[in-house]
């Protein structure tokens, strides 16, 4: 047995600890009585600081009566067969009995306190909402919550103090490693077991189908574990929690289904109508060249830009089709930024971007941001020579400036330039370009003059971007 097993709360050691400070004390005091009938009255007595320390360890709270006898004895054996003593003996005896008690006082006040820091530790772990358990370095269980005994059955006093894989039973079915030795161990062995592992900072998270839970159906519990440490960082043990997360991959599931199939019917429902607004602009072409009276051109003419604003409706519901069916990310700027300005046309117009080493949380699908933006102004704007993206660190967060040299906006156009209604005009495509934004958070302004340019800001918030 390690000595330092002694001293630990979950070693079966501990249930026999009354007969061992007594077995200590006998053995020490009787030293002592060897030692001083020999006259021996210093050097042995040190060994009594084992069953002081033992049983203020173990005792803090009603150790002192016990330190009040090891006092008496000792003085009691000195006394009698050294009497009458000199003055320098009860000084030196009085001096060993004081350290005694000092000693027995700060090793009772400390182990106090670390007792009400275990108590506070595990009053946190009873009540997590989570399945939660943990386990020393030789992976003997040290704590089992109640949320664990509901989901597995298995009572705190019947697994407590218990190794040989004995947390794995109520979940497995068998002895077998958990990520809790994967934390403790690192064997590539373990990690085979959960091929679907993710490794978050310092925590291991694997979902896992048990057949035997819910039935014949099984659950999908997530099991997270990460390493105790001490204040050396070493580590001491793991802690697991388990979560049945069933119900929240079927509605995930279910979710993914319907997207699908509604992509696909509005899919199809798209190229129903890009193939009817062909057939449409078809007899529009034919119809301008039939006719001449000026007033059934004009009539032609209005219905074939309807057909478009139809045509640029469809391509909007294009660009929403997948939006938001992919975690946000962190996204580097000028990389969206060049994606949309590749698919472009910037003719004569002069374009750059300064937003090198900037990344802000958004959706995959910024780069369409930038590209409703640009093509706004390529297409929409007139007389734009020149385009240019910047960014401006603020005390509220950070601004992306995308702004322009064409006539700008009118300051009635801005009031509902972002609104779904804004399909015409300066305004396509920006209601997407602010849903898109609105995902994480960000949110987007124009503040051109009119007369001077567009100038669109969009405002990250402080967590929502870093420089790199």
């Amino acid at each position: 047995m390690k000595f330092d097993a002694i001293f630990d709360d979950a070693n079966p050691v501990r249930q026999r600890r009354i007969l061992i400070v007594l077995a200590v004390t006998a053995v020490t005091v009787g030293v002592n009585l060897a030692g001083i009938l020999l006259g021996i009255t210093a050097v042995l007595a040190h060994l009594l600081y084992f069953p002081v320390i033992l049983a203020a360890y173990w005792y803090p709270r009603r150790c002192y009566p016990f330190l009040l006898l090891i006092a008496v004895i000792y003085c009691g054996f000195i006394l009698y067969f050294n009497y009458p003593p000199d003055v320098s003996l009860i000084a030196a005896t009085a001096s060993r009995v004081v350290i005694f008690t000092l000693v027995g006082l700060i090793v009772s006040l400390l182990s106090y306190r670390l007792r009400e820091s275990e108590q506070e530790m595990n009053d946190i772990i009873e009540f997590l909402p989570d399945a939660t358990f943990a386990v020393n370095k030789d992976g003997v269980v040290i704590a089992w919550n109640k949320a664990t005994e509901v989901l597995t059955g298995v009572k705190k006093s019947a697994i407590l103090n218990r190794g040989n894989y004995e947390y794995s039973l109520p979940f497995y079915g068998e002895r077998r490693p958990m990520l809790v030795d994967l934390i403790l161990t690192g064997d590539p062995d373990i990690e085979a077991r959960y091929p679907d592992l993710i490794r978050v900072e310092n925590k291991l998270i694997s979902d896992v189908l048990i057949r035997h839970f819910r039935g014949e159906g099984g659950a999908y519990l997530r099991f997270t574990a990460a390493a105790l440490k001490d204040p050396y960082g070493n580590v001491t043990g793991a802690v697991e929690s388990v979560r049945d997360v069933t119900d929240k991959l079927m509605t995930e599931s279910a979710l993914s289904n319907t997207t699908k199939k509604l992509n696909t019917l509005t899919g199809i429902i798209r190229t129903d109508l890009s193939n009817k607004l062909t057939v449409l602009y078809g007899y529009l072409r034919m119809g301008t060249i039939k006719f001449r009276d000026p007033e059934v051109l004009s009539f032609v003419n209005d219905i074939k830009n309807a057909a478009g604003g139809i045509e640029r409706q469809i391509n909007i519901s294009r660009d929403f089709r997948d939006l938001g069916t992919k975690p946000p990310s962190w996204v580097m700027v000028q990389a969206a930024v060049s994606e949309a300005a590749v698919k472009l046309d910037f003719r004569d117009v002069y374009y750059r971007a300064w937003t090198e080493r900037l990344e802000i949380f958004a959706d995959p699908y910024l780069p369409s941001v930038f590209s409703h933006l640009f093509d706004n102004s390529l297409n929409l704007a007139g007389d734009v020579t020149k385009i240019v993206v910047t960014y401006q660190i603020r005390e509220s967060g950070c601004a992306v400036i995308v702004e322009d040299n064409g006539p700008g906006i009118a300051v009635p156009d801005k009031k509902g330039l972002f609104k779904q209604s804004s399909e015409e005009g300066y305004g396509r495509g920006l209601f997407l370009t602010h849903e898109i934004l609105s995902i994480t958070g960000i949110d987007i302004i124009e503040t051109g003059i009119p007369g001077k340019g567009a100038r669109f800001e969009i405002l990250v918030p402080p967590e929502g971007y870093r420089i790199r």
